[in-house]
């Protein structure tokens, strides 16, 4: 390791700091990965970095001096897709992680029942654990999943609705007898009509169920009756049209309720280390209503969605309305918009990833999707985009997407061009060799995980798509990085811990089976935590205020319970983040600091 810089230790006149941190394992992720032993701190930013000799100059009357003990410094973690407002829907629901039979589901359940207003719908996360629900319904002890009469044992007067994860096909959500009334399943209800006959395409009836569009509604054979379980409930990928006819019981999403949830979930990300978010994908106008007035510690930037069923003169209009944050973005320290975002294709697992052969989907035949958005359409927004100076941000998945989005980019910056604006390209989960040589030369940041190895790769990478390139050149970590590509990481659907990402950039495990599957593509450790500092920062055309422990930026830090330069790899994913600060403020674990306050 490197030297500290005259320039970082913070030379001169020593004006005495507001904070100063000493006796600690800073590692900086400066240019050269250097050390240093103490930070000080005024104003909110750096003014200070270097030995505890020569930061303690910094230090005056005032001052508030913590020894860290030797405990490891980083620049806060940059999470370039976190999904703060869409996940901050789940805060409202009754928390079912760890519940490992259908007696602990139940009691859960029961003892909210019991201080809810009859007739008020219970709404629960799905049976298993956040975020990949891996082995269910064997994760139970009771080896299936709940049924209407289970749910009704401890909650016979509300709506009780499990819900079903997002992001796996096929899954199921359950029902109790209650909810499966008001649904109008039961009892002649009012989609008795619809089952009755015909009822258009994709709704019919067999011994077994009733098909609704999309969701399968399960049926005891020897009643006909439904058992409460609902397979296929995807209000996102996979719309049913009967989604919401079904689900009169869930309480509207207003605005209230997507602040609420933003303020509950935030804390969350503190607890992991984000010290800056980018919400750019499935993001609504009332998130960034809700960010500026809940004034929250972190980090915040914005790109507005554009819906790809709106005309072009409504595209064109939003694009024209944002045109004023320019290639950069507009706000303050604090919360920024940076643009629009606009997505081609929808994951494997739900069979809307767009790739350059066919492969097996959800029910098992062999299909190949087309892209969620007309090739032209998506083709006259990024025209547009780039005409208004717009930054761009764009979700696309599978192969033959990202070259509908390479086309689009090099047919745009022929005309507009685009090489200074860090167009950026989320999930990019199987570009080619050749594609991302050429997002390089369009100077495009791709922000991924590893994460998605993780949940995805044993049941879709392999079994779905077949494995071979898709399992082993996955997530290229490694090629964006040969290329010279600031390639940057998030969380998007988790695991949450941020230091299992960092790790799992490295590892590349498989969370079902354990498997190594490319390891050819792993990264150093050094690498995993610039994916998640410095090139975080690059996309943000923030590198020279956020992304490192450097004098003059932003005094966004984490203290952590071990050093990932030097623990056992394994250890990494379990390093606690103890304190967050942003801006030189603790807004997470100050009563850890406080015990490490010097006696002055």
């Amino acid at each position: 390791m490197s030297r500290p810089s005259a320039a970082q230790q913070g030379g001169g006149a020593r004006t005495p700091a507001e904070t100063v941190l000493v006796n600690a394992n800073v590692l900086t992720v400066d240019a050269d990965f250097s050390s240093a032993r103490a930070v000080a701190v005024t104003g909110g930013r750096i003014v200070a970095v270097g030995t505890d000799e020569e930061v303690r100059g910094h230090i005056g009357p005032g001052t508030r001096v913590v020894d860290l003990d030797g405990k490891t410094v980083l620049p806060g973690f940059i999470d370039t897709h976190g999904h703060l407002g869409l996940f901050g829907q789940e805060k409202h629901l009754l928390n079912l992680d760890g519940a490992g039979s259908i007696a602990e589901i139940c009691a859960r359940i029961g003892e909210l029942a019991a201080a809810t207003p009859a007739g008020q719908a219970i709404v629960t996360t799905p049976v298993g654990d956040h975020p990949y629900f891996f082995r269910v319904p064997e994760c139970l002890s009771d080896g299936r999943l709940p049924n209407r009469h289970d749910l009704d044992a401890v909650a016979p007067d509300h709506p009780v609705y499990i819900t079903a994860p997002t992001n796996r096909v096929p899954n199921s959500a359950i029902f109790n007898t209650l909810a499966l009334r008001t649904a109008g399943l039961l009892d002649g209800g009012s989609l008795a009509d619809v089952l009755a006959g015909d009822g258009g395409e994709g709704v019919s009836v067999t011994a077994d169920a009733y098909w609704l569009d999309g969701i399968e509604v399960v049926r005891e054979r020897e009643t006909g009756i439904p058992t409460g379980e609902l397979r296929n409930m995807q209000p996102i990928y996979n719309p049913s049209r009967f989604y919401e006819r079904i689900t009169p019981f869930l309480p509207p999403t207003t605005f209230e309720s997507i602040r609420e949830g933003i303020r509950m979930m935030a804390p969350d990300f503190l607890a992991r280390g984000t010290t800056t978010l980018l919400e750019n994908h499935l993001t609504r106008p009332e998130e960034l209503r809700a960010f500026a007035e809940l004034d929250l510690p972190l980090r915040i930037f914005y790109a507005h969605e554009v819906d790809g069923s709106l005309s072009l003169d409504e595209a064109e209009r939003l694009i024209s309305t944002v045109a004023f944050s320019g290639k950069e973005g507009f706000g303050n320290d604090h919360l920024g918009l940076v643009g629009v975002s606009v997505g081609v294709d929808g994951p494997h697992w739900h069979g809307t990833g767009v790739s350059h052969q066919p492969y097996r989907g959800p029910d098992g035949t062999m299909i190949n999707p087309d892209p969620l958005i007309p090739v032209d359409t998506y083709n006259a927004i990024i025209r547009l985009a780039a005409k208004h100076g717009v930054r761009v941000h764009t979700a696309a998945t599978g192969t033959r997407a990202i070259q509908i989005v390479l086309d689009a980019f090099n047919a745009a910056d022929k005309e507009f061009p685009i090489g200074d604006r860090r167009y950026v390209l989320e999930h990019c989960e199987f570009p080619s060799r050749s594609q991302i040589a050429e997002f390089a030369r369009l100077g495009v940041v791709p922000t991924t995980t590893t994460n998605f190895l993780w949940g995805k790769v044993s049941e879709v990478f392999v079994d779905r798509l077949g494995g071979g390139e898709f399992s082993e050149n996955g997530i290229p970590l490694r090629w964006w990085l040969d290329a010279g590509v600031p390639v940057c990481q998030e969380t998007d659907w988790g695991p949450m811990n941020n230091m299992f990402t960092v790790w799992q950039s490295i590892a590349r495990q498989s969370g079902l089976t354990g498997e190594v599957f490319g390891a050819h593509q792993s990264v150093t450790r050094e690498e995993a935590i610039r994916l998640f500092t410095t090139h975080g920062a690059h996309a943000l055309f923030k590198e020279d205020e956020l992304g490192s422990v450097e004098v003059g930026k932003f005094a966004d830090l984490i203290v952590l319970s071990d050093d990932p330069m030097t623990c056992p790899e394994d250890a990494i994913k379990d390093i606690d983040v103890l304190v967050t600060m942003i801006d030189g403020k603790a807004v997470l674990g100050d009563d850890v600091l406080a015990q490490h306050l010097e006696n002055r």
